[in-house]
């Protein structure tokens, strides 16, 4: 196992959290080190905020914002405000991680590919962060996909940041 000191879990379904606790229970995981809490993610960010909490790697990955381009302006807002509330909780000092995905076709397709990717950009600008991207990944190879006959497949897209130290002003 990696040395990470503490891992928290957080998803607004109980379901979710349930399979989590099974699946660290299955892996063999440090009970005292790993913690899940049923709570909606904007919350959660606001409070860990408010509360000076901030934390080296963080995993954002929510349910689908955009099932379809009808809904792409209002999951647009909904991933800005998520990552950048994400940015604002690394590590002030000495930065951290930030892996952020999309499962919305709408958002992983328009401009060509780059609508998600420049959301994250904005984000990081609104919270007075940096950041490099290290990897941009989409589906594993098990999902199929044909771009030609059918580009709405390409919907998963995965990006890793390293979100830098707060610049002191």
């Amino acid at each position: 196992h990696g040395g990470a000191t503490s891992c928290i879990g957080v998803d607004s379904s109980q379901d979710a959290i349930d399979a989590a606790i099974s699946n660290a229970e299955l892996n063999g995981l440090d009970e005292g080190k790993i913690h899940f809490v049923r709570d909606d993610i904007a919350h959660y960010m606001k409070q860990a905020h408010d509360e000076d909490t901030e934390y080296d790697v963080i995993v954002l990955d929510p349910p689908k914002l955009a099932p379809s381009t009808s809904g792409l302006d209002r999951a647009s807002r909904k991933y800005f405000a998520l990552n950048r509330d994400a940015m604002k909780l690394i590590n002030k000092e000495a930065g951290g991680l930030l892996l952020t995905c999309t499962c919305s076709g709408a958002m992983t397709q328009k401009e060509g590919g780059n609508f998600f990717l420049q959301t994250i950009k904005s984000a990081a600008l609104a919270a007075g962060r940096q950041v490099t991207m290290l990897k941009k990944s989409g589906a594993a190879p098990c999902h199929t996909q044909c771009p030609a006959s059918y580009p709405a497949g390409a919907y998963l897209t995965a990006a890793l940041f390293y979100v830098s130290p707060e610049s002191k002003r």
